[in-house]
């Protein structure tokens, strides 16, 4: 089984229309993400079709818009959703919310701070995106040390960034995508240094494509799995049923 661990359905269908209909030469389960209402509402026509899913709704931080947090809440308090997310920090960029300016931290932080305690009440796993913030999500150890698990959507930090997260007690796995087949040291480094059991593979489809490509589909799962065997020097078969079993202890806990 190969396990996706953070995908977009809305954007992909938007790539390639009806691939929801279409069977996978490979058995699969997958994380799907959405970040405002309309969008989660068409995700879960197309998880429809995709049983082996499940479903998440945050607050981007490339978009900290809290006029979500109530219908985020009631999805939680309807458990219509497994976790919670993306959330987090994004300051790459120059524009006034992708940049450390005052204003975006504060819509950033707030928005954060909100889905961290909303994790911690619902004991519901956080995804967490993180762009030029690793040092951010530092500060907040004790609180993160409360939820019941967080995964970093395609860990951007450095080895020994992942190393002190651990070292804080703070529940956390790291999700490698299409980055690995463009060689990211950063990547490679953190892949190699950390636990086995502490990876995820994922895709972001339809986004981060490979080179060549005009999006990132679901079958590029394979790609990233066989690059992380390759980089591990594992077997296929043997990665892919680690990957299995990390993916059903962060966001299943089981």
């Amino acid at each position: 089984m190969y396990c996706d661990a953070h995908l977009h359905l809305v954007g992909l269908e938007q790539y390639e229309p009806g691939f929801a209909l279409r069977a996978l030469p490979f058995d699969w389960r997958g994380a799907v993400v959405s970040h405002n209402p309309e969008e989660f509402l068409q995700s879960e026509v197309l998880r429809a079709n995709l049983p082996s899913t499940i479903a998440g709704f945050g607050i981007h931080p490339q978009e900290p818009d809290m006029r979500h947090a109530d219908f985020l809440s009631t999805l939680c308090e309807q458990r219509k959703v497994d976790f919670i997310g993306e959330a987090g920090f994004d300051f790459f960029g120059d524009g006034p919310l992708r940049s450390r300016s005052s204003e975006a931290m504060h819509l950033q932080l707030e928005a954060f701070l909100f889905q961290v305690h909303l994790s911690a009440y619902t004991q519901l796993p956080l995804v967490i995106h993180i762009r030029k913030a690793t040092d951010v999500i530092m500060a907040y150890g004790r609180e993160l040390r409360r939820l019941p698990s967080i995964i970093f959507h395609c860990w951007p930090g450095r080895l020994e960034e992942a190393q002190m997260i651990l070292k804080k007690g703070i529940n956390a796995y790291f999700s490698f995508g299409t980055p690995l087949l463009r060689d990211s040291r950063h990547a490679i480094e953190s892949l190699v240094g950390l636990p086995t059991s502490r990876i995820l593979s994922e895709t972001d489809a339809p986004w981060q494509r490979p080179h060549g490509a005009e999006y990132t589909s679901l079958e590029h799962i394979t790609d990233v799995v066989e690059k992380m065997s390759s980089v591990l020097n594992m077997s296929s078969e043997e990665l892919r049923h680690e990957l299995a079993v990390n993916f059903s202890a962060a966001y299943l806990h089981c």
